[in-house]
């Protein structure tokens, strides 16, 4: 799992380079087929070998428009929050703080996939 992790981490990086959707690269990484088998403990490990993902994630949720889903942000008390926005909602579901960085991308990247692998 540690190379679908790896591959995963990357997608953001992957998509400058190569001008392709998320749901395509993500397919790619074989995740689709290994998604129970694949943890947020094992996308953390893998951020934690290229800590620059991190803010790689963060730019790809800033650049995200859409009326609903995950995000990742720096809140006023200085921690990581990751959470799920509805436009339709008068207020953001799910939400959960972290005081690392690592922690809190992995937790909103295993959201995120999951989201997108759904929509499948």
């Amino acid at each position: 799992m540690n190379d679908i992790a790896t591959q995963i981490v990357m997608i953001p990086r992957a998509r400058h380079v190569r001008d392709m959707s998320i749901f395509a690269l993500l397919k790619e990484t074989g995740y689709f087929e290994l998604h129970d088998q694949v943890s947020e403990g094992d996308i953390r490990n893998a951020l934690a070998c290229d800590p620059e993902c991190v803010q790689e994630w963060f730019q790809y949720c800033e650049d995200k428009r859409t009326s609903s889903g995950w995000y990742i942000r720096l809140n006023d008390e200085d921690l990581y929050e990751i959470g799920y926005f509805d436009i339709k909602a008068d207020h953001d579901t799910n939400r959960v703080q972290y005081e690392n960085a690592i922690d809190a991308c992995a937790a909103f990247i295993k959201h995120e996939i999951e989201s997108i692998r759904s929509a499948e």
